[in-house]
């Protein structure tokens, strides 16, 4: 459940990372040192503000979010389907702000959010598809669970365009109990983004610009509840990261920061006190071995 890094773009990057083991991405400053069957990926990102598919969670405070994942490349392959990957992790939000430290269950007040999924990635030429299960849950009892599947489909078109990619991506999630918009019943979330980036050739640096649109595809956007509203959020983005020079023996360390526009539409102002749009700056690591 987060503005950037949630489950379900964690199973997209994954994806890309099964297809990493038998060929290198163009337009990535960094490189994968681990070529065998098991890689682990762990980080964290910090931020002022946690929104998730435009929906507040919290934006007083410090929010770290850290995470931890391993992929099992199960097959390898060179034409038609290149790869299967099977990705197990585990996402957290950490909150000084008032979801934190105001947690009905004040012995673990700061942990207002740990998630687990599991889901397969599939590689077929430059696409990339996932599936993946998402249980939302919080251990500080600030919002109750949330079971959900997820189906992804992204493009690696970064060896057509020369280097610059686009990576246009969708997403349909299906709420199979609980709602994320509080509403009356379980919802169906799609949406729709690309991320035009590229690699600075003097500096090793890549930039790149997300954009996402949000929908409810039924019921979950409801506000009030047992109203659906189609249009969630639009978001823009800028992110930059760079790769940390150490020994390809302690795995590729890779640090980034950007900053995020959203823009919410009548059903996400409301849930949001009245605020129509936000600004959510970003900064964290992330390595891979």
């Amino acid at each position: 459940m987060a503005v950037g890094w949630h489950p379900t773009r964690r199973l997209l990057v994954a994806a890309a990372l099964a297809i990493v083991a038998s060929g290198s991405v163009a337009g990535g400053a960094m490189a994968q040192s681990n070529t065998g069957n098991v890689s682990f990926s762990t980080g964290a990102n910090f931020s002022h503000a946690y929104f998730f598919r435009g929906i507040v969670q919290e934006r007083q405070g410090l929010i770290a979010q850290p995470y931890i994942d391993v992929t099992f490349n199960l097959f390898e392959g060179t034409e038609g389907l290149t790869s299967v990957g099977l990705t197990v992790g585990q996402w957290n939000s950490l909150h000084t702000g008032p979801t934190g430290g105001e947690g009905p269950a004040a012995n673990v007040a700061t942990w207002y959010e740990s998630d687990f999924y599991a889901g397969f990635a599939f590689g077929v030429d430059n696409w990339d598809f996932g599936i993946t299960y998402s249980a939302y849950l919080s251990p500080n009892d600030s919002f109750g669970s949330i079971k959900e599947m997820s189906l992804s489909l992204g493009v690696d078109d970064s060896a057509l365009l020369g280097g610059f990619s686009v990576s246009p991506h969708v997403l349909l999630a299906i709420e199979l109990g609980g709602q994320a918009d509080g509403g009356a019943g379980e919802g169906v979330y799609v949406e729709f983004g690309v991320e035009p980036g590229l690699t600075l050739q003097r500096i090793p640096v890549s930039v790149s610009f997300p954009v996402t649109l949000g929908l409810s595809l039924t019921d979950y956007y409801e506000q009030p509840p047992g109203n659906d509203n189609a249009y969630g959020f639009l978001g823009l983005g800028i992110v930059a990261s760079t790769p940390v020079p150490l020994p390809e023996s302690y795995g590729a360390w890779e640090i980034s920061g950007g900053v995020h526009l959203l823009s919410f539409g009548d059903a996400l102002t409301t849930l949001n006190g009245g605020d129509d749009r936000q600004a959510v700056g970003t900064l964290g690591f992330n390595i891979e071995y």
